[in-house]
C-alpha cells in the first residue's frame, strides 16, 4: 500500500516528465528506489503557477500503476507521453505571461565529499509550461522571444554544479559544526552562494520542501585524488561566486550601498584522507573588490579606463557594512591583502587613488571597532614587486601566508575516539561503510580546530595578482592540512615538490575559471608559467592574446552578459508597461533595492574564535550515502591503489627532487623579505603598540621572535608621510 508522507530524509535524483493535455507529471525517486513521488503542474492556467505535490510516497510498481490510470483517463485528449528524462528542477521564471520550468537533462559526476556526490551540468532544458492551446499571442511576441533567449544565454554547463546530500554553498567547517547539533534537512537555498534561490522561491514556497530542486552553486570545483607514499588523500578546490552584486568586470566595481561587493568569491581547500574515515581539514579565504564606491567606463579607445571614485563616503558605512558581513560569515579577524599599485608606480593616478582611500577607509574604521575586531591590513604593490630581477613573489606571499594562518588557523575534525552510547548514529565521516558497535559512537572532536576569521585578497579585478596570492596562501596551508591529518611529518610544504605543482595546476584552472567568469579571459599568469619552466617569449605572447580577447569581452558582449546575469538572479523581472531590461540605462539600483536583497536574508554561522579542542562532541550524522566506492578509497597496498585507481590516483611528494631535507623557503625568500622597500606596514608607531595574538586553537611556539613594532597585521594603515619616513629606515624588514 502506498505510504503518506514518507519519515526519514531522503533527495530525489532521477525523474521523468509527462505530459497530459492538462497536466505535467514529474516522476523522481531517490537513489535507493525507495522513494517515488510524483509532483502535478498545472498546464491549463497561462499566467499562474499551480503545483501540487502528491503526499503519498509510493513503490515503483505503484507508481506505474498510477500513471497508468493516468494514461487511462486522458486517452480521449491524447493521453499520456513522456516528455524528457531529468535530474532536478533548477527552478522556474515568468517573463511576461507563459511560466517556464527550467531541468537538468544530462549531468555528470566531477568528485564527492565524505562520500556525497557533486555534480556538474552537462545539459539543461527549458519547457513552457502552459500548454500552446492556453496560450496567448504575448507567448509568441519578439519581446518573450529576447527574455527567453537570454536567459538561455547563462551557460549553466560551465562551472554550475550541485549536490543531492552536501550542502556545497557552505564550508566543510559549518557543515561539520551544523550536522552536530541536527540541522534541519532542507537545502539553505537562502545562502548567497545559491544561485537559483530566485528561481526556485515559488515552487519551494508551495511545497515547504527542497526535494524536487538542486541547488546550484557557481564558480569552480575540482578534485584530485593524491598519494605520498602510499597514503592515499583527496584534495578539492571550491570557488563559491557570491550572487548579490554579481556582474562582468566593468559594470560591477566596488561595493554597493548594502556592503556587497563586486566579484565575492569564497575559496575553500579540503584535505580528506582515504585511508582514515573521519579525518579531514580545511580552510578558507576570499576576495572581493575593493569596497569603495568606485567604478570604470568600458571604453572603444581605452583598453585601460580611467578609475573614477564615485561616491563621497564620509563615514564609510557600506565599507563598514562589507566588513561586518564578513566578520559575521567568518569570525575575527579579518585580514586584508591589498595588491594593488602605489603612488610612486603610477605616471598617471589610477589604482593610488584607491590605495590612499582604501588606506584611509580601513583607518577610520579601525578608530571605532573595538581593538579584539580591528581589522589587519597589509598592502604591497605585487607589479613593482614582480619587475625585479631577484624577486621571488611566492616566497613573500608565503610569509604573509603563515602570519595570516596564525591568526586564522584552519578546521580539522580531530581524531576519532569512541563514546558509549545506548544508541548509535551514523557518521558521516565513515561514508556509510565502517559503523561503530551497537553500543558506541564514533566521534571525531578529538583535538579538533577551527578556523576563525579570514584573509581577503584583492587587486583591482580580483583576479590575475589576487589568484597569485591565493595559490600562496593555499600551499602555506596545505603543509598545515596534510601534517594534522597524519600524512606528512612536518607542516610544510617545498614550493618545488610535485604536490606543489598539482596544487598550482589547481589554482590555475580556478583563477582561469574566474577570469572568464568575471573578465571574459583567461587570467593573465606570469607567475605560474615562470615556475613550469616555459619559455618568457611564449608567455608574452599568451598574454597578449588574452588581453585582446577580455578588452572585446568588456567593450562588446559584458552588456548582454549583465542582463542575462540579472534575469536569472532575480534581480530584474519582467512587468507589462514598464521598460524592457535592455532598455534601462542602469541596473544599480536593482542590486540594491531589487528582489534579489529583499526575498533573501543570508543566515551566517559565526564560529567561536575561541574553541577548547575537546569541549565538545560531535557526531555528524548524513542523508544517504554514495554507492561508488572508488570515491572512498581504504587502501593500504600501493601497488594495489594503482591497481584500482587506474591512472586517477597521482603519486606527488611533498619535497622537491634537488631538496632531500625538505627546506620549504625558497633561497632568496630570507632576501626579499629583507629587502622590500616597498612594503607597507599596518600599524602607526605608538609608545605602546597593541600586541597581535594569534586565535587559540593555533597559538603555538614559535621558534623565532616577530617584531611587534614592525609587524605587518597592525590596526591601522598609516599616512603616506608616515610611509615615506618608513621607507626611508634601512632597518625595516619583515622579520627582526
Amino acid at each position: 500500500m502506498p505510504t503518506p508522507g514518507g519519515g526519514g530524509s531522503y533527495s530525489l535524483e532521477k525523474f521523468k516528465l509527462y505530459e497530459t493535455q492538462s497536466w505535467f507529471y514529474l516522476v523522481a525517486r531517490d537513489s535507493e528506489k525507495r522513494h517515488w513521488r510524483i509532483l502535478k503542474i498545472d498546464r491549463t492556467e497561462p499566467a499562474e503557477l499551480n503545483i501540487v505535490e502528491d503526499p503519498v510516497v509510493y513503490t515503483k510498481h505503484e507508481c506505474a500503476g498510477s500513471l497508468q490510470r493516468v494514461a487511462e483517463g486522458n486517452k480521449a485528449t491524447g493521453g499520456l507521453h513522456l516528455v524528457t528524462k531529468a535530474y532536478g528542477i533548477v527552478g522556474f521564471i515568468k517573463f511576461r505571461e507563459s511560466h517556464y520550468m527550467l531541468l537538468v537533462s544530462k549531468r555528470r559526476q566531477i568528485g564527492s565529499l565524505c562520500g556525497h556526490a557533486v555534480y556538474a551540468i552537462d545539459e539543461n532544458q527549458l519547457l513552457t509550461v502552459p500548454h500552446p492551446t492556453v496560450q496567448t499571442e504575448v507567448a509568441a511576441s519578439k519581446t518573450e522571444l529576447r527574455y527567453r533567449k537570454l536567459l538561455s544565454s547563462v551557460d549553466l554547463t560551465k562551472d554550475f554544479y550541485f549536490s543531492y546530500t552536501y550542502n556545497l554553498m557552505h564550508t566543510l567547517q559549518r557543515n561539520a559544526l551544523e550536522a552536530g547539533e541536527g540541522a534541519d534537512s532542507n537545502i539553505p537555498y537562502d545562502n548567497m552562494f545559491v544561485w537559483n534561490a530566485f528561481l526556485t522561491l515559488g515552487i519551494r514556497r508551495r511545497l515547504g520542501n527542497t526535494r524536487w530542486t538542486v541547488a546550484l552553486v557557481h564558480g569552480h570545483f575540482e578534485q584530485a585524488k593524491l598519494s605520498i607514499y602510499g597514503h592515499v588523500f583527496s584534495l578539492t578546490l571550491i570557488a563559491r561566486r557570491s550572487r548579490h552584486f554579481a556582474g562582468t568586470r566593468y559594470l560591477k566595481r566596488g561595493v554597493n550601498d548594502k556592503g556587497r561587493v563586486a566579484n565575492d568569491v569564497e575559496t575553500e581547500q579540503i584535505v580528506i584522507d582515504e585511508t582514515k574515515p573521519g579525518l579531514m581539514s580545511s580552510v578558507v579565504q576570499n576576495r572581493g573588490s575593493i569596497p569603495l564606491f568606485w567604478s570604470q567606463e568600458a571604453s572603444r579607445l581605452s583598453p585601460k579606463p580611467d578609475i573614477v571614485l564615485q561616491r563621497y563616503d564620509p563615514v564609510y558605512l557600506a565599507t563598514k557594512l562589507h566588513f561586518e558581513d564578513l566578520s559575521r560569515r567568518y569570525g575575527d579577524p579579518i585580514i586584508i591583502l591589498n595588491l594593488i599599485k602605489a603612488s610612486t608606480v603610477e605616471k598617471r593616478p589610477r589604482e593610488m587613488m584607491l590605495r590612499r582611500e582604501f588606506a584611509t577607509a580601513v583607518g577610520y574604521l579601525n578608530q571605532i571597532l573595538p581593538e579584539e575586531r580591528r581589522l589587519k591590513f597589509i598592502h604591497w604593490d605585487f607589479h613593482k614587486f614582480a619587475k625585479s630581477k631577484s624577486a621571488n613573489v611566492l616566497a613573500v606571499l608565503g610569509a604573509v601566508a603563515t602570519e595570516a594562518l596564525d591568526l586564522t588557523g584552519f578546521y580539522y575534525s580531530g581524531r576519532p575516539w569512541k563514546e558509549k552510547k545506548k544508541f548509535q548514529r551514523p557518521s558521516l565521516y565513515t561514508g556509510g561503510s565502517e559503523t561503530a558497535s551497537s553500543s558506541d559512537t564514533v566521534n571525531y572532536d578529538r583535538g579538533r580546530t577551527l578556523q576563525s576569521g579570514v584573509l581577503r585578497t584583492n587587486c583591482i579585478d580580483c583576479l590575475d595578482r589576487t589568484n597569485v596570492a591565493q595559490y600562496a596562501y593555499g600551499l602555506a596551508a596545505l603543509g598545515r592540512q596534510l601534517h594534522s591529518v597524519g600524512i606528512t611529518n612536518v607542516p610544510r610544504v617545498d614550493p618545488d615538490s610535485t604536490i606543489a605543482a598539482a596544487l598550482m595546476d589547481m589554482y590555475q584552472n580556478m583563477g582561469d575559471a574566474l577570469a572568464l567568469q568575471y573578465g571574459g579571459s583567461a587570467a593573465h599568469n606570469t607567475v605560474f608559467p615562470e615556475r613550469h619552466g616555459r619559455w618568457k617569449a611564449t608567455t608574452q605572447s599568451q598574454e597578449f592574446l588574452k588581453s585582446i580577447k577580455r578588452y572585446y569581452s568588456n567593450t562588446y558582449t559584458d552588456g548582454e552578459k549583465q542582463d542575462a546575469m540579472n534575469l536569472f538572479l532575480g534581480y530584474f523581472q519582467p512587468q507589462e508597461g514598464k521598460p524592457a531590461l535592455w532598455d534601462l540605462d542602469s541596473d544599480y539600483y536593482l542590486h540594491v533595492a531589487g528582489c534579489g536583497e529583499e526575498l533573501f536574508e543570508d543566515f551566517v554561522l559565526k564560529p567561536s574564535p575561541k574553541v577548547e579542542a575537546s569541549s565538545s562532541k560531535t557526531t555528524i550524522s548524513k542523508l544517504s550515502t554514495s554507492n561508488d566506492e572508488s570515491t572512498r578509497l581504504k587502501l593500504t597496498s600501493f601497488d594495489k591503489i594503482m591497481q584500482v585507481t587506474s591512472g586517477l590516483l597521482k603519486v606527488v611528494c611533498t619535497q622537491s627532487d634537488s631538496d632531500p631535507k625538505g627546506t620549504c623557503t625558497a633561497p632568496d625568500a630570507a632576501e626579499v623579505q629583507l629587502k622590500s622597500p616597498n612594503w607597507l606596514f599596518g600599524q602607526r608607531k605608538h609608545e605602546e603598540p597593541p600586541a597581535v595574538v594569534a586565535s587559540e586553537p593555533l597559538q603555538k611556539e614559535k621558534q623565532s621572535e616577530v617584531s611587534t613594532e614592525d609587524d605587518w597585521v597592525g590596526l591601522v594603515m598609516p599616512s603616506e608621510q608616515d610611509v615615506s619616513d618608513r621607507q626611508e629606515l634601512n632597518s625595516l624588514s619583515f622579520f627582526v
